[in-house]
């Protein structure tokens, strides 16, 4: 292990760690990024100074031609293994102008790290490699597995979706995922929402907006269309569900895309996305069907078109067991340490837990993090909760 690393403090150690991973930008190409290859880079270089020289390195290309990169570390020569799967890359940085610090430097505020990533999921990062700092290989009752995955914003496709075509789990294996969790720690996450992302394109006629009457107003049509979408999804999908945070199914317009450049032009084009988070008793295809009868009784009255193409669709898979072992004993270490008793819930975000669920295998997602700034301008995650978290996964695996 590079002395340099070794006599760092852990919390010394997370700081160097921020200040050496955040400022590398880590966006998927699908939103104008260059992909997760160059802080991969910097994983591997970290890893080999921890000591750590036999992970392994799946690197995918993309449909964009673009290196997206994979890391697999395995410690320890127990047949039973605990894995922990972070995510490495960052979603956009958004409205600049909403950011009081630059969101590629680490800055260090007391407790917290700021940045695009520290939380969303630096923060998981972070406490791998600081398992590593600590591990005493002698004394571990599992194996622990790493698994630094690819493309978690965007599906996952050329991340943990194509290391599970690898064997490089098995089904006995515990899985964890920290992707989410709450401010004390005491929520762990066995089940997952489906998603369903749908791009809209409204066709109408672009003209001179001093001439209405010869034009199909987009962006009109397009305000109409959505408002209509939105109740009648709302009202068809209404079940509830009170494991889940909010405990029914979401429909919310997100990203638009721009229309015209001037003021007095009447666009003939809308492109608006919905991000669908819906409740795992739905079948998407119905769902999908759905909408495909809401556009043509639209289009009965509306001369406007509408098309559309599924960015991402994931039906949701069976929840894991709240008996099972991984659940169980993260429970008990967590009852033991915070001397609470923890609770099992659904989240309504996607992650890598859903894949693994998919195929049958018992995987949740746990931290102690703050929820609401993923994705947020200023981001932070709070240095003491990696501590709380390494303390409970040091227990889990000794």
């Amino acid at each position: 292990m590079s002395t340099e690393l070794k006599n760092l403090s852990d919390e010394e150690f997370i700081k160097r760690l921020a200040g050496r991973l955040i400022s590398i930008k880590s966006i998927s190409p699908d939103s104008g990024g260059a992909g997760e290859k160059e802080r991969a880079d910097e994983i591997c270089r970290i890893l080999e100074e921890l000591g750590y020289k036999n992970y392994r390195r799946f690197d995918v290309t993309d449909k964009h031609d673009v290196v997206r990169s994979n890391i697999i570390l395995r410690v320890g020569e127990k047949e039973e293994r605990l894995w922990i799967v972070p995510h490495i890359d960052t979603v956009p940085v958004g409205d600049l102008s909403l950011w009081s610090k630059d969101p590629f430097t680490a800055t260090v505020e007391g407790d917290r790290i700021y940045g695009r990533g520290t939380s969303d999921n630096g923060q998981a990062i972070f406490l791998s490699l600081l398992l590593l700092k600590n591990l005493n290989v002698s004394k571990m009752k599992y194996s622990l597995g790493l698994a630094f995955v690819a493309d978690e914003e965007f599906g996952s496709n050329y991340g943990i979706q194509f290391l599970l075509k690898e064997n490089i789990f098995k089904k006995s294996d515990l899985i964890l995922v920290p992707d989410a969790g709450t401010s004390d720690g005491l929520q762990i996450e066995v089940a997952e929402k489906s998603i369903l992302w749908i791009k809209f394109k409204v066709s109408g006629k672009q003209y001179h907006a001093s001439m209405p009457f010869m034009a199909i107003n987009a962006n009109r049509e397009s305000m109409k269309f959505f408002t209509g979408l939105d109740a009648a999804l709302h009202a068809k999908y209404d079940h509830t569900n009170a494991i889940f945070t909010p405990p029914s199914s979401t429909f919310e317009p997100t990203k638009h895309e721009k229309n015209v450049d001037n003021i007095n032009t009447i666009p003939g084009t809308e492109i608006q996305f919905l991000d669908s988070r819906i409740l795992p008793e739905y079948d998407l295809d119905s769902v999908i069907d759905f909408i495909d009868e809401e556009i043509r009784s639209f289009q009965r009255t509306s001369q406007a078109r509408i098309t559309y193409e599924i960015i991402q669709k994931e039906q949701a898979p069976m929840p894991t067991s709240e008996t099972a072992r991984v659940v169980l004993e993260l429970k008990k270490v967590i009852k033991e340490l915070r001397n609470a008793e923890p609770s099992t819930v659904g989240i309504g975000g996607g992650t890598c837990a859903a894949f693994f669920r998919r195929l049958g295998y018992d995987a949740i997602v746990w931290s102690t993090t703050v929820p609401e700034v993923a994705h947020q301008a200023d981001e932070y995650v709070v240095i003491p909760h990696i501590l709380m978290d390494r303390d409970v996964i040091m227990k889990m695996i000794s």
